[in-house]
């Protein structure tokens, strides 16, 4: 069995073995799907994300929590390549909310992409790690672990990127429970050279033994523009949720620096 073949049996078994599991609250700091983009040996690199809910939930999951609701996220990652097809991050999120400007969370990834279309691989793959410090305002559990599973292939001018995620809090009260699942999607198409038009979509699932109600899950589509060119990248979208336990309203984008 060749290593793609191998890969995607992993990946295939890992997503079937963690599919009941739903997704709990959690700091939308960075709504993202990871595609191909790493850093090679050495390189450097700056992206700023900004997302903000106009119109959302109000209604809190756990006493003292701070809704998404008329708020604005700020976080800065700063990603470092480190060879080998791995890539390091840092996050520092902070929030504005109620006219108060407050730090969220720090979050550290690795991210490690094995196949690479431009290595002859006929798609791409990988994972990214992540671990996080949370101020409990904005989760219910203060230490988290997220494993992101990345597989995407670019199909002419289409790029189709799917992310299953696995979400381990650390802390009480989930420590001893099992972990949450979540989906990112992404479909693009390039118009032109530097500029493409997409749509994303993120979704949750409901917990275990339990059946699923479309509506205590959480379901939110893009509408995306991908700008590659200069003086700055950027992705920006619009972003409307189709459940009752989602914003309705949500705008994002990430801002790509260049460094020196």
């Amino acid at each position: 069995m060749s290593m793609q073949a191998r890969f995607l049996q992993f990946l295939l078994l890992a997503t079937l073995a963690i599919l009941p599991y739903a997704a709990h609250a959690v700091l939308q700091d960075e709504i993202q799907v990871y595609d191909d983009e790493i850093n090679t040996k050495g390189e450097s690199s700056l992206e700023l994300h900004i997302n903000s809910t106009p119109r959302g939930v109000q209604t809190p999951s756990y006493p003292g929590e701070v809704m998404n609701n008329n708020g604005v996220r700020v976080t800065p990652e700063l990603a470092y390549g480190l060879g080998h097809d791995l890539e390091a991050g840092l996050y520092i999120s902070y929030v504005n909310y109620d006219n108060k400007f407050q730090y969220a969370a720090t979050k550290l990834r690795m991210k490690w992409l094995p196949m690479q279309e431009g290595k002859g691989d006929s798609f791409f793959a990988g994972a990214n790690l992540e671990v996080a410090n949370v101020q409990p305002q904005f989760d219910e559990s203060r230490y988290n672990a997220e494993i992101r599973f990345i597989i995407g292939k670019h199909i002419d001018e289409w790029l189709i990127s799917f992310n299953p995620i696995v979400d381990m809090p650390l802390s009480q009260p989930y420590v001893h429970q099992s972990p949450y699942f979540s989906t990112a999607t992404r479909i693009s198409r390039e118009l032109m050279p530097d500029l493409a038009l997409g749509v994303e979509y993120y979704s949750s699932l409901n917990q275990i033994n339990q059946p699923i109600n479309y509506q205590n899950t959480q379901q939110l589509g893009f509408l995306m523009m991908y700008y590659e060119g200069k003086p700055i990248s950027f992705q920006a979208g619009v972003g409307k949720g189709f459940s009752n336990s989602t914003d309705s309203l949500t705008l994002k984008a990430i801002f790509s620096i260049p460094l020196p």
